[in-house]
């Protein structure tokens, strides 16, 4: 036992449970389906509970950079001022998840409206480093699906 749990250990220690204890005293296949499901769903709610705050912030960081360097290179636009503007007034530098979900929301808005004025203006150089700023994202996204399997399905 941990003397100092993390949220992912506790959670992987429940998944353990689940796998160790409650799957190997069930018979029925419904229910083996079922705890193959609550297995998937405790693996990847660990990861994401281990790295979701210091992603979030990475990815803010890029996002936010991105649309000042597009506001910087193609010039200023209103869609592009309103999003910055309240990416400014509404982000926060709390830790709590709710906090920074909304801060990450602002910035996702600010890279958003910087690739649609990239994608109208045709800046290839500035449209490449969206792309790298999305392989990111997936990334991420990618880690916390992990080895996501369809269970129940043969």
């Amino acid at each position: 036992m941990f003397s100092r749990p993390t949220t992912d250990q506790v959670i992987l220690d429940c998944r353990n449970e689940l796998l160790n204890a409650v799957d190997s005293a069930v018979s029925d296949p419904t229910v083996k389906i079922t705890i193959q499901m609550l297995e998937n769903v405790l693996r990847n709610v660990a990861e994401r509970a281990a790295h979701e705050i210091a992603w979030m912030h990475e990815e803010t960081d890029l996002m936010i950079g991105f649309a000042a360097e597009v506001e910087v290179t193609l010039g200023k636009s209103d869609e592009l001022t309103a999003a910055l503007t309240a990416y400014h007034a509404g982000r926060s530098d709390s830790l709590h998840l709710d906090d920074v979900s909304k801060t990450y929301g602002l910035a996702g808005e600010c890279f958003s409206v910087a690739m649609e004025k990239v994608f109208a203006d045709s800046h290839t150089a500035l449209h490449l480093r969206s792309r790298e700023i999305l392989a990111i994202r997936l990334d991420h996204e990618n880690k916390i699906m992990g080895e996501w399997a369809f269970v129940g399905r043969g």
